[in-house]
């Protein structure tokens, strides 16, 4: 045989040869492929799982948070001795400022405006559930014009509340003792 031959021959049988070896190559890649498609979606389907379990546990916890509301609502409302109803035992105080001296305390009647959690744009400044009962602002200022400014930046009609009374320290029959426990206080602190 020729060399002619033999090169004729071995390309004839090199190329089905050649060909067979990468239909094999083929044929791994495709089953390695398949095998980490399915191991892709079996993952998949896992934190599928984990997911509805996530939202079903938020539900519950959503579900809880709206519970513990009306409960301490309900436990802010209930009387704890006797489990009735009581609107007039309770006082909610809202501090503004601190004692130093040459403050006064004043103290103003707060309560939510009428109709105000009806509005679409409302917004409380606290939990609305205290304004069935007595609320008032404890205010250190300088001056009964200060203590009213103090109050009204903070408790408006932007918020719902409404502010009442005012009592000014020097006007109150409790100054009438050598200037009651502010006259105390400022004896203390010189």
């Amino acid at each position: 045989m020729t060399p002619v031959v033999l090169l004729a021959l071995f390309c004839i049988t090199a190329t089905p040869l050649f060909l067979a070896v990468r239909r094999g190559l083929i044929h791994r890649t495709e089953r390695e492929i398949r095998r980490a498609g399915a191991a892709l979606i079996a993952e998949r389907d896992a934190l599928e799982a984990q997911a509805n379990e996530l939202e079903a546990m938020q539900a519950d916890i959503g579900r809880l948070k709206a519970r513990l509301v009306e409960l301490s609502t309900e436990k802010l409302i209930l009387d704890r001795r006797s489990g009735k109803r009581a609107a007039t035992s309770r006082r909610f105080i809202h501090e503004i400022g601190r004692f130093e001296p040459g403050r006064s305390q004043f103290t103003f009647r707060l309560a939510m405006a009428p109709g105000f959690l009806d509005r679409p744009d409302a917004k409380a400044v606290v939990h609305p559930a205290i304004w069935r009962f007595e609320n008032e602002a404890q205010v250190w200022a300088t001056d009964f014009g200060a203590a009213q400014m103090l109050s009204r930046s903070i408790f408006h009609d932007g918020v719902g509340v409404t502010i009442t009374g005012g009592e000014d320290p020097d006007d109150v029959a409790g100054a009438s003792a050598g200037g009651g426990a502010d006259a105390g206080r400022e004896a203390a602190a010189r």
